[in-house]
């Protein structure tokens, strides 16, 4: 890829093809740092529904200056790929510490590395594991959580005060112990549950989600991923077919990993 043709598609992604990402994928084994060439292949595999996305995805927050940049690019249709590397670009002028060495510490590569060879089982076929996380702009907390259980700083600015961080670590607690407490929670006929009520605190706040759920199980943690799902099944009796449906598939894996 020369750069006439790398301009084009920065210009209009809509051009990118499976070429171009086996392309842009060498340029950022040559240049890790190059921001563009990141988001582009990031787009690209998007675009592909490749179990590569997710990774890559991880790789891209380990260089991003700014977390929150990245996450309004994956959640937001109107903010292009030029806005993004703007927004890095002053981002790293007020933020000294972007010269340092990106985290990525061995245990996040190891999974990197799991992630993108393990072979599809049958029961992965009817999970959505390896297809990428559909983060939604409500979702920033199942991202941190995302980030937290990849060994990755999470979705936290350099101007972010210590009480929005306090407030998150309580959310993350909240959920932790909703679901140690409640491991054997199921779906009731009567839609006034006693389990229910006791999550409402969690759920007012909007926390469990099913982006939540996918990122417990993409992680491989099954116990609560399933937990996630029973408490999804009484969010939404509407799907309780379906999210049963996810858990029966969970617990066949489990078997099969065990």
């Amino acid at each position: 890829m020369n750069l006439i043709e790398f301009t084009k598609i920065l210009h209009n992604p809509n051009l990118l093809s499976k070429d171009d990402s086996e392309s842009l994928e060498n340029i950022i084994r040559e240049f890790p740092y190059f921001q563009a060439a990141r988001v582009l292949h990031l787009n690209s595999l998007k675009k592909q529904s490749s179990f590569k996305y997710n990774a890559a995805l991880k790789k891209t927050a380990a260089y991003t200056t700014d977390r929150s940049i990245l996450f309004d690019f994956i959640t937001t249709d109107d903010f292009t790929i030029e806005n993004y590397i703007t927004k890095e670009e002053q981002q790293k002028k007020e933020n000294k510490a972007a010269t340092e060495k990106p985290v990525t510490d061995k245990k996040t590569e190891v999974v990197q590395k799991n992630e993108v060879k393990e072979p599809v089982s049958r029961d992965d076929k009817v999970l959505p594991i390896g297809k990428p996380i559909p983060f939604k702009k409500n979702d920033s907390f199942s991202f941190n959580e995302w980030l937290n259980l990849t060994s990755m700083t999470p979705l936290r600015g350099e101007n972010t005060d210590k009480k929005a961080a306090g407030k998150l670590s309580k959310k993350e607690e909240l959920v932790d112990r909703f679901i140690k407490t409640n491991p054997k929670i199921k779906p009731s006929r009567s839609s006034d549950v006693t389990d229910y009520s006791q999550f409402s605190t969690v759920e007012n706040e909007n926390l469990m989600t099913e982006t939540l759920a996918h990122v417990y199980l993409e992680q491989k943690k099954y116990t609560k991923a399933i937990t996630a799902f029973r408490i999804l099944s009484l969010k939404y009796p509407e799907k309780s077919s379906f999210f049963a449906n996810q858990i029966e598939e969970i617990e066949k894996l489990q078997k099969n990993k065990s």
